[in-house]
């Protein structure tokens, strides 16, 4: 999340890079997001195509990768998250990207600032819910 997505993109962990948002401010705000793929370990309590509201807090928040980086993401269907209303000028709205094998997600909003109505939006917990199901499916002991 956040920086920690801009620390798996240097560490060659995802591919890609950030930039300075767009305006060159710090954006701190709730944004819509469209959930690209839901067939993720952070994304399957999610419907395909759901707007969710996650709270962004970056200044370095563009992403970017070369076209031919685009085309494989797509292609691999690791494009999770992209932005309703882009606000920091990410390539293809892009908000959340997930490895090729699936088990590392990157993302530019904070979901776990978004996980009880109180904190505006409840939208962000359904990730982490996804996540303890799919490691709860991946350790059920077998009689």
């Amino acid at each position: 999340v956040c920086n920690g997505f801009q620390i798996l993109l240097e560490a060659g962990l995802l591919p890609g890079a950030m930039r300075r948002n767009e305006s060159l401010s710090f954006i701190c705000k709730p944004v819509e997001l469209k959930v690209e793929n839901n067939e993720s370990m952070f994304t399957g309590e999610y419907s395909l195509g759901q707007t969710i509201t996650i709270p962004v807090a970056h200044g370095e928040g563009n992403y970017y990768c070369d076209e031919e980086t685009l085309e494989q993401l797509k292609a691999n269907n690791q494009i999770v998250f992209t932005y309703q209303q882009n606000p920091n000028g990410s390539l293809a709205d892009i908000a959340g990207i997930i490895n090729e094998k699936g088990n590392v997600l990157g993302m530019m909003p904070h979901p776990e600032r978004a996980v009880d109505s109180l904190l505006g939006s409840a939208d962000g917990l359904k990730m982490f819910q996804s996540i303890v199901k799919a490691w709860r499916e991946a350790h059920v002991v077998k009689a």
